[in-house]
């Protein structure tokens, strides 16, 4: 698919796509650059809110949860990304606002492979200091603030086995989706977790933050 827009130049400000449809993919410069150099995105399709997002590195580690590189971006080597919209192309009208983060112009593209049938909806969640929050009914979890404002993290899985975990194990539990380096939390940073669930097998997850900070966690459906 050809490109669909480029971004405005300047900090804040927010470039509108009107679009008679929704890409499976959205890209934003080169799809290997590590970073989309946005503040914030949103996403409605048919009028409806489906993607809402606040936050560089959150944003980063979205798009690259699926990539799976063989090195990591910490180390030097940047992970390709590409944010998920939907599960193919969806034949209706979209909007796409992207909020820049700096003085760039980016090309925007859309990419699709296939029709699709549903949109990816991700929505972010704050759990305060020495806090906790259950989350449930859901394809993957971004857990920012990891493992600096990370107590552990509890995984019911449908089992019925139940345990605890500290953040850097995540990757051990998940092997086959992380990146094979050191330092494989996303995005370049490598302080953002994240929770694969697209298997079902889990039953739900309790995030347990400790008194250094608070975290917020990007939760991902379809």
């Amino acid at each position: 698919m050809a490109q669909i827009g480029t971004m405005t130049t300047g900090a804040g400000v927010v470039t509108s796509l009107n679009l008679p449809y929704c890409p499976q993919y959205l890209i934003v410069d080169n799809s290997y650059n590590g970073t989309f150099d946005l503040t914030g995105i949103d996403v409605s399709i048919n009028g409806q809110s489906t993607i809402s997002l606040i936050g560089a590195d959150d944003i980063d580690a979205v798009a690259e949860i699926k990539s799976n590189s063989a090195t990591d971006g910490a180390g030097g080597e940047t992970i390709i990304a590409a944010l998920e919209l939907a599960n193919g192309e969806i034949n209706a009208p979209t909007l796409i606002r992207l909020t820049n983060e700096g003085a760039n112009t980016n090309a925007i593209y859309g990419v699709s492979s296939q029709v699709g049938t549903a949109p990816y909806r991700y929505s972010q969640f704050t759990i305060n200091a020495t806090s906790n929050q259950i989350f449930q009914d859901f394809d993957s979890v971004l857990i920012n603030s990891s493992p600096t404002n990370i107590d552990s993290i509890e995984i019911q899985w449908v089992d019925g086995y139940k345990d605890r975990y500290d953040p850097l194990e995540l990757p051990v539990l998940f092997r086959s989706m992380y990146c094979a380096s050191n330092a494989a939390q996303f995005p370049s940073a490598g302080d953002i977790g994240w929770i694969n669930n697209e298997d079902g097998n889990i039953a739900n997850v309790t995030v347990y933050t400790n008194a250094t900070g608070s975290a917020t966690c990007t939760v991902g459906r379809i």
